[in-house]
């Protein structure tokens, strides 16, 4: 029962961690020179942080999950 639920968190983080808009632009214009807002505060809003707290969350329910099975086998 619980490797099928890790199975399913698992493949749900895979498809929200690739869902997640990439973050590389700032790092590039920072080690080019060229004019970014790297250091500035930017929150993330709708979509955006939908995904981020989704991830956060079944990343901690796959440890969780993992731990669990660990401690019944």
């Amino acid at each position: 029962m619980l490797e099928t639920i890790l199975l399913i968190v698992s493949i749900a983080l895979i498809i929200v961690c690739l869902l997640q808009s990439g973050k590389t632009d700032g790092i590039v214009n920072a080690l080019t020179g060229q004019s970014s807002n790297l250091f500035a505060q930017q929150k993330e809003r709708g979509a955006d942080l939908v995904l981020t707290r989704l991830t956060i969350g079944l990343g901690i329910a796959f440890f969780v999950i993992a731990i669990l099975i660990r401690m019944g086998s």
